[in-house]
Formats: structure tokens, C-alpha cells, sequence
């Protein structure tokens, strides 16, 4: 192919070490004098010798589609006047078509990806908390953050309940003062929990030495508490409770204390 020939704004030419295809224009064949690298195979050829014109007709989205599948492989221009030996470092066609710009924005661009992905994961984590926020605040694990949370999104904190973290303190359990057959039952317990929790209600079970069970009741909140205008459990505030009981006779030796909601 004569180096002579008449040149289009737009050309291809073809790398001869690895048959990767580029397109250039003619200020790129002139600024280097046809010698190029090709960012593919890294092999320096002279493009005017496999150099051919577009014809026919190109669809202009397919075309920018295909620029951008193959703007990692477009190839460098040597800034030598030799065609044949070249010793100055080629530049590249990308740099020499859009400018530094192009290069910087190429450098950012992987950045942006990671950013962007980091992003939609740590969205999707909040969500995941966000729905399953009710279910989760029974871990002491996740209690806080779901807190933290519900500062900045809409929840119902009436619905937060764990009744795990609320302990019994002590319990006493003694004869009646004033009533035959008898027993005067009180204590205190408290909701180790970060959050407020709805009073939970009281079972006593009864069992004999052999752990044989007897008997058991369950008692409301307004049966026990010693102050009824108590509505709610306050995180680390002890509640006092009282109340009372049949005595079961000297075969009830065991009493066990639950709570529930």
C-alpha cells in the first residue's frame, strides 16, 4: 500500500503482532509519522502499512460503542520523526485525541466504581436493619445501632421488647403477717436493656424436693406491682414487687420466678 495514498478523517489500521484493529485520523499519522504502539500486544508497527479508509455507512451509536469496548487498546504515537527507528517513549492516541483530561477522568473512573458499590452495599445493610428492626433489638448485638438507628428513621419503640434482659434482683417469700395459711411473696427485678420495655407479667412455679412440680400461677403486672402508676420498664431502674399466695404446705420447697410478655 503506497504511503501516498488519500487519507479520510478516519481510518483504521491493523496491528500485524496480534490482529487488533484502531481507529486513528490523520493529525495522529502526521504528528508521529505512522509509527505507533499498540496497547494490546505492547509492539511498536507502522500503521501506514496496513492503514485502510472507512467506507460505507456507520451507524454513530455503534461506532461510540465500539470506542468505548476498545479505548484500553488504542495505540500510542512515537513524538520520533523517524518512521522506521524510533527512540522517544510513543504517546498515546488517547492522549493525543482528548487531551490530559481524558487520562485523568480514566484514573478516577475505577474509584467512582468502588465508591458506588461500597455505597449500594451499605444501603442495603440499612434496609435489611431498618425492616427486621423489631426482630433484631432481641439481640443485645445489634441493640444499639437499631437505636441509633430509629434517631434518624421512624420507629415504634413500644414494640421493642426482650424479656431475656430483664433480671430478677432478689426475692423473698415468708409467712403471711396478718393472713392464715398464707405466704407473702416480694422482690425487685430490672430491665437490662437499652430500651424501655412494656411490664411483663409474673409466673411462680412450685416444686418439692425431688423437683416434682406442684403448682403454678401467673400474675399481672397490676397484681404485683408495689407502685401501680408504673406503666413502663425504664433501662437500669429496679421495680419492686409484692403480692400473695396460698401456702402450699412444707412440700413446696422450690420456687422459680418467670417473666412474661
Amino acid at each position: 500500500m503506497s504511503n501516498r495514498m488519500h487519507l479520510s478523517d478516519t481510518m483504521q489500521t491493523t496491528c500485524p503482532h496480534c490482529n487488533s484493529i484502531f481507529k486513528l485520523t490523520t493529525d495522529h499519522l502526521e504528528s508521529a509519522r505512522g509509527q505507533v504502539r499498540c496497547s494490546e500486544c505492547m509492539q511498536v508497527f507502522n500503521a501506514l502499512l496496513s492503514l485502510e479508509n472507512f467506507t460505507g455507512e456507520f451507524d454513530d451509536s455503534l461506532i461510540q460503542l465500539q470506542h468505548v469496548e476498545k479505548q484500553n487498546q488504542q495505540p500510542e504515537v512515537s513524538k520520533d520523526e523517524s518512521v522506521e527507528e524510533s527512540t522517544d517513549e510513543p504517546v498515546s492516541l488517547k492522549q493525543a485525541m482528548y487531551g490530559d483530561n481524558y487520562s485523568s477522568a480514566n484514573n478516577f473512573r475505577p474509584l467512582l466504581w468502588v465508591a458506588g458499590i461500597l455505597l449500594l452495599v451499605i444501603t442495603v445493610i440499612v434496609q435489611t436493619v431498618y425492616y427486621q428492626r423489631y426482630t433484631l433489638i432481641s439481640s443485645p448485638h445489634y441493640q444499639q445501632q437499631i437505636l441509633n438507628l430509629c434517631q434518624i428513621l421512624p420507629c415504634d419503640e413500644s414494640r421493642f421488647s426482650n424479656l431475656a434482659q430483664i433480671k430478677l434482683l432478689e426475692r423473698n417469700i415468708f409467712t403471711h403477717p396478718t393472713r392464715k395459711n398464707a405466704l407473702m411473696v416480694s422482690g425487685s427485678f430490672v430491665n437490662k436493656a437499652s430500651f424501655s420495655q412494656a411490664i411483663p407479667s409474673l409466673l411462680i412455679s412450685l416444686s418439692d424436693t425431688q423437683g416434682n412440680f406442684i403448682a403454678n400461677r401467673l400474675f399481672k403486672s397490676e397484681e404485683f406491682l408495689a407502685d401501680k402508676t408504673l406503666n413502663r420498664l425504664k433501662p437500669g431502674k429496679p421495680v419492686q414487687f409484692r403480692l400473695e399466695i396460698l401456702d402450699p404446705g412444707s412440700e413446696a420447697l422450690a420456687y422459680e420466678f418467670e417473666f412474661y410478655s
